[in-house]
């Protein structure tokens, strides 16, 4: 009895501290978690076939955003034009996942998408809204999202199977092939640690 409260505060220190993702010990039941795959980075022919195909300026800046920053699909779905600051090249992300604050930079093709995204000029609102009259006001679904981006994946003829989140693999893949530090790849993607940026 006593070695199981021990691991069942020693796994979550553990997370807390950044060395591990999640506690593989699952309450109320000690079930052993098995570690989750990670999505694959798109193959650079890939993702030049699946740009070409993107015909809506939305959906280009969208997925450029999730490619060129390393953001997550609910990063993006959630933007509000006040968080860019497009003449900085900067885009502000607040209370992320872990937590993590960070500041992103755009490069000049997302920067140049984001001056002529019509929707930006709702300082206020979010730069990619919903346009179901139901949830007027409410940003673009992750679902959506995942949704258009099969659909390009189709239409290129992409066939292998790819989710928004292996943009951001891509992401780290190309800042890792250019040579950048664990320290710069980790805040860039907003980890709570370097064991985080290193799986």
């Amino acid at each position: 009895m006593t070695c199981r409260r021990g691991m069942q505060g020693f796994f979550p220190f553990l997370r807390d501290q950044g060395a591990l993702a999640q506690s593989p010990l699952q309450l109320p039941r000690h079930q052993i978690l098995v570690p989750t795959r990670l999505p694959h980075p798109m193959a650079e022919a890939e993702v030049v076939a699946f740009f070409r195909v993107i015909d809506r300026l939305e959906d280009r800046t969208m997925f450029l955003l999730m490619l060129r920053c390393g953001l997550r699909v609910s990063e993006v779905s959630g933007v509000r034009g006040s968080a860019i600051d497009v003449g900085q090249g900067t885009r502000r992300v607040d209370n992320s996942k872990g937590q993590v604050d960070r500041v992103v930079y755009l490069s000049p093709d997302v920067a140049t998408a984001l001056r002529q995204w019509q929707g930006l000029q709702a300082a206020a609102g979010y730069v990619f809204p919903s346009r179901m009259t139901r949830q007027r006001g409410l940003p673009l679904g992750a679902r959506h999202i995942r949704n258009r981006l099969t659909r390009y994946l189709q239409g290129a003829g992409i066939t292998k199977r790819y989710a928004p989140h292996s943009l951001r693999h891509t992401f780290a893949t190309q800042l890792l092939n250019a040579g950048a530090s664990r320290e710069v790849r980790k805040e860039l993607r907003g980890h709570r640690s370097l064991q985080m940026t290193l799986r």
